[in-house]
């Protein structure tokens, strides 16, 4: 996997585990390198984007604030709260933009735009309707929000103090 050494975001997502959870984080909240990339290369959005003639590799289809969220927490309980974490396979693109989590309701998804996921921690987009709505559906709004910045607010959100004890 073709990706710096130096953990920029791992950290903080491993810290979200103790200060939401009470509890130390593990290696078995998070997911092995080699399994996410294969995960991710073999999601739903890999295959659009092979379909349209584009870069389906791990780096074009999740930036890298998105790929150590996976690494730090995505087999942990936090993925599946009041809102809904893709699994890596599960990332799909909706008008050219990698959608990643979704409410539970399923009215309201985020995203990246596909030509930023270079971009370490590229700004999130929200679409006013669900994931499974089709392209043109909606509108996307700018959360002026980084990716981290969206999952950290997500998951404090979920986990606030009233719902910990």
């Amino acid at each position: 996997m073709a990706r710096r050494d130096t953990q920029v975001f791992y950290p903080s997502y491993q810290g979200l585990v103790t200060k939401l959870l009470d509890r130390s984080w593990t290696v078995d909240d998070g997911m092995d390198a080699d399994q996410l990339q294969q995960l991710v290369e073999s999601s739903i959005a890999a295959e659009q984007l092979q379909t349209r003639g584009l870069d389906a590799t791990f780096q074009a289809i999740a930036p890298l604030a998105l790929q150590e969220f996976y690494l730090a927490l995505g087999v942990s309980e936090m993925m599946e709260t009041n809102h809904f974490f893709f699994d890596p396979d599960e990332l799909e693109v909706r008008d050219d933009m990698v959608m990643f989590v979704e409410d539970a309701d399923e009215s309201t998804v985020w995203g990246v735009p596909i030509d930023q996921t270079s971009l370490p921690d590229p700004i999130a987009f929200r679409r006013t309707v669900g994931a499974d709505e089709p392209d043109h559906a909606g509108t996307w709004e700018t959360t002026e929000m980084t990716v981290s910045e969206l999952i950290t607010d997500i998951l404090t959100w979920n986990y606030s103090e009233d719902d910990v004890d």
